[in-house]
């Protein structure tokens, strides 16, 4: 699937989104098939697969998404099932996620700390730094365990450094002038 049909699906969803005033909600719904995608690989080669049946295929994707808040979510789904179009997914997620957070002025970036960040903690970032920057934020936690504490925080092409490890270098630098 070449970038523009990814993004003709996400546009059609977004519309729908847009004109049912439910685009936070679709936006959730979408994140959680996504999750639910990645989580069970074979869910997406079942789905995806050429071998079995479309009625097979509607019906186990009506089960797996049957806890999404929207019906049309999942009955977007099953026209990506019809399609023969599910297994590009995640292109077609990645590009409504982008819709969506640009209608409601979000902007995603990349949290990277020494261990696991919880959702509580990663709110509080997403609060601290989106006052910094002046716009909402909804960031993905990355572990890189070379980091010894602290967070680095990229947003657009914006670097925030709070590690140990930054603020080393920092006074290195600082030392060496």
């Amino acid at each position: 699937m070449l970038g523009a049909e990814a993004n003709s699906y996400a546009a059609g969803l977004f519309k729908l989104a847009v004109d049912l005033g439910k685009v936070e909600s679709f936006q959730k719904d979408m994140k959680e098939a996504l999750a639910l995608l990645e989580a069970n690989p074979d869910l997406l080669a079942t789905l995806s697969s050429y071998s079995l049946p479309n009625e097979s295929q509607l019906s186990l994707a009506d089960k797996a998404f049957a806890t999404l808040k929207n019906k049309e979510v999942p009955a977007f789904f099953r026209l990506l099932i019809i399609k023969h179009e599910v297994i590009h997914f995640d292109i077609i997620a990645s590009s409504f996620n982008k819709l969506c957070n640009d209608r409601l002025g979000i902007k995603e970036g990349l949290v990277y700390s020494a261990s696991p960040l919880t959702k509580e903690e990663i709110k509080k970032i997403e609060e601290s730094m989106g006052k910094r920057i002046g716009s909402a934020l909804s960031l993905t936690n990355h572990v890189d365990h070379n980091l010894i504490g602290g967070v680095k925080v990229y947003v657009d092409d914006k670097v925030f450094d709070g590690t140990v490890l930054g603020k080393v270098e920092r006074l290195r630098s600082a030392l060496l002038k």
